[in-house]
């Protein structure tokens, strides 16, 4: 399992989307963080305080990490179906050791590069924020664990790429809208979203999504032990 990881997270490094998600990050990042050191006070005015510099990261993380996520995870199992790859690591190891690593590979990834965002911030905050990159890790393993899923139930990579898009959009409307909304409908999606979750009064509630990602994980195992490679 572990060399499974350590493949999926070096081939990320190699993807020229996850090159430009990256640096789209640390700029976002950067850039917010010297944007409220120039105007603190006012923020603290606001009741914002030192929070402020984690702002701009976690806006950019509920409106862009779907797409994100699934624009460089939508192929993690089935591009190995369509080369053949997969009957090679399929009699090397364990089929659970393939879609374990292929989940740990990615959120690997998403660790590294949000723990480097928040320490971008460092020098202007003088602290790290480390509950808000839990936060953070949490909120993208969610989204982790359904690419996972989608590239699993669906052999072709063009086809998870077209969904990943939709629900890139969808997810974050639906959570959004969810928040203005009355209609019982929406308001019953929106649980299985993350947004639900993290637009609560009650912090401890991000923490729920956790389960989601557990579920589409252990889905894609189900569904992986049965398919016929």
């Amino acid at each position: 399992m572990l060399a499974i990881t350590l493949r999926e997270f070096k081939s990320l490094f190699q993807s020229i989307r996850a090159i430009i998600i990256i640096i789209v990050l640390f700029g976002v990042t950067v850039g917010s963080a010297k944007l409220v050191s120039q105007f603190k006070r006012e923020l603290s005015g606001l009741g914002l305080g030192d929070n402020a510099y984690v702002i701009g990261l976690m806006l950019l993380l509920f409106l862009a990490a779907p797409l994100f996520v699934t624009s460089i995870s939508h192929s993690s199992v089935n591009k190995e179906m369509e080369s053949k790859t997969i009957r090679f690591l399929a009699t090397k190891t364990s089929r659970e050791n393939i879609i374990f690593g292929k989940f740990l590979g990615n959120i690997s990834f998403w660790v590294l590069c949000l723990s480097i965002a928040l320490l971008l911030i460092v020098p202007f905050s003088k602290s790290f924020y480390f509950v808000d990159l839990i936060q953070s890790i949490v909120f993208v393993s969610y989204f982790i664990g359904l690419s996972l899923f989608l590239s699993t139930v669906v052999s072709n990579s063009s086809l998870t790429m077209f969904a990943g898009i939709v629900l890139s959009i969808a997810l974050p409307v639906i959570g959004m809208w969810s928040l203005l909304s009355k209609n019982v409908a929406i308001d019953t999606i929106s649980y299985l979203t993350p947004y639900f979750y993290y637009t609560h009064a009650n912090t401890s509630y991000t923490y729920f999504v956790l389960i989601h990602t557990v579920v589409f994980v252990m889905l894609s195992l189900i569904i992986f032990k049965r398919r016929d490679l």
